[in-house]
């Protein structure tokens, strides 16, 4: 399972927070490269695309894997309406568990979210609420974070804790074994219901020109509840690490 939506999520920081205090273009493009292990059971680590893309011309926004309209946006808050990739899946060939191997493909999806935003003198606040809408887990995730950004020179170093909240529909759907499942696999059978999930991230950029900035970071996830008790879980905590270059129009 890949923390790709966690990663963007950060990124976005950088555009909304810091922007006012580093003067920067809000329109700019780039890549990286993310690694990241899986709470699945003999799961391969993984290896993907970090994109970047950050356009906003105060109404309409794409960042990243979401984009939206603005209901507010001032210098210190922003309400949207949007959409966004969620990156999480399960593909039972890269188990190396044989178990694991009879269960059914998890897909990533697209949630509709609403995301509120704000910036004060103590850090960056930041809540979402999102549902599945390509019918895949009909799962709702409440999110909430908080940023305390450092920026020396070009340096800005975004230290972030949080706490995401899954329903019952999204655990069950990515870490649930139904009865077929369970027939076939030998895996007892498992109804898993909503959980929360604490998670850390430091991520940091560094402006190398006017136009070109390197970005990175690691992350940590920390399954708990039903999600961590899950029979395909054999790691409950998530680390991911990406790194990447932008260049700012």
């Amino acid at each position: 399972m890949k923390n790709l939506s966690c990663i963007i999520s950060v990124l976005s920081i950088f555009s909304f927070g810091y922007t006012q205090v580093a003067s920067a273009d809000p329109t700019s493009l780039g890549i990286g490269l993310g690694w990241s292990n899986s709470p699945y059971k003999s799961y391969s680590p993984s290896y993907y695309p970090v994109p970047h893309i950050d356009y906003d011309n105060g109404s309409f926004f794409i960042d990243d894997l979401s984009g939206g309209i603005y209901a507010i946006n001032d210098d210190n808050q922003n309400l949207s309406f949007g959409v966004r990739y969620l990156a999480n899946e399960f593909k039972p060939h890269n188990s190396d568990n044989h178990k694991l191997k009879q269960l059914d493909s998890r897909h990533s999806t697209v949630l509709a979210e609403i995301d509120y935003t704000i910036n004060t003198n103590w850090g960056i606040f930041a809540s979402n609420i999102g549902a599945d809408i390509l019918d895949n887990s009909n799962g709702i995730l409440v999110n909430a974070d908080y940023t305390v950004p450092y920026i020396q020179g070009k340096l800005i170093v975004a230290p972030t804790i949080g706490i995401n909240w899954a329903n019952s529909k999204h655990n069950d759907y990515y870490y649930g074994i139904s009865r077929k499942e369970s027939t076939h696999s030998g895996l007892r059978y498992f109804n898993a219901n909503s959980s929360f999930t604490p998670y850390f991230e430091i991520g940091a950029q560094y402006s190398l020109t006017d136009n070109i900035a390197t970005f990175g970071g690691v992350h940590f996830d920390k399954l708990t509840g039903d999600a961590a008790d899950s029979p395909m879980v054999d790691d409950s905590t998530i680390s991911s690490i990406y790194m990447g270059l932008s260049y700012k129009f």
